[in-house]
């Protein structure tokens, strides 16, 4: 009964910090295309479409009826009809690059640290195993935080 609880209680502080996060993560989804209508012109934008086209572009502006943002160079006009979200670009999250990269290489270091330790137990320290994982973790953090992963785009139009 203790193991179900204290499993229970650790889930739950897992998923707590997540949820506090999404919570706060940004601005209210709305369907309302004032929010779009209120961008200053120069932002970055991402949209997706009702087919499920996604496109990047920079904000120029928007009317009742269209949105305009420049891709590759040339202006574009996006029926408001077809839009089914507008998000502002944010580029990609460097912590959650770092979090994964050191869950790899905690892995990868792990399994390498096992591959060499156990065989020759005895000619080893037993650190050998932690330290590999330690340094396999830093490794990934440090590639994860570099190429960045997922997005930290903020919604400001949905229907």
């Amino acid at each position: 009964m203790r193991q179900v609880l204290f499993a229970l209680a650790l889930a739950g502080l897992l998923a707590a910090p997540g949820a506090a996060a999404r919570a706060q993560g940004g601005a209210a989804v709305t369907g309302d295309w004032a929010a779009v209508r209120a961008l200053a012109p120069g932002a970055k934008l991402v949209v997706r479409m009702m087919d499920g086209d996604r496109l990047k572009g920079v904000f120029e502006h928007a009317t009742d009826e269209a949105l305009v943002i420049t891709r590759k160079g040339r202006q574009q006009a996006l029926d408001r009809r077809l839009v089914r979200r507008v998000q502002l670009d944010r580029g990609k999250s460097r912590a959650k690059g770092a979090l994964f990269g050191a869950a790899v290489g905690a892995g990868a270091g792990f399994g390498v640290g096992g591959a060499v330790y156990f065989p020759h137990r005895d000619d080893f320290v037993d650190t050998t195993v932690p330290s590999a994982t330690a340094l396999g973790a830093a490794i990934g953090a440090g590639i994860g935080a570099a190429l960045g992963k997922g997005n930290k785009n903020v919604t400001i139009f949905e229907q």
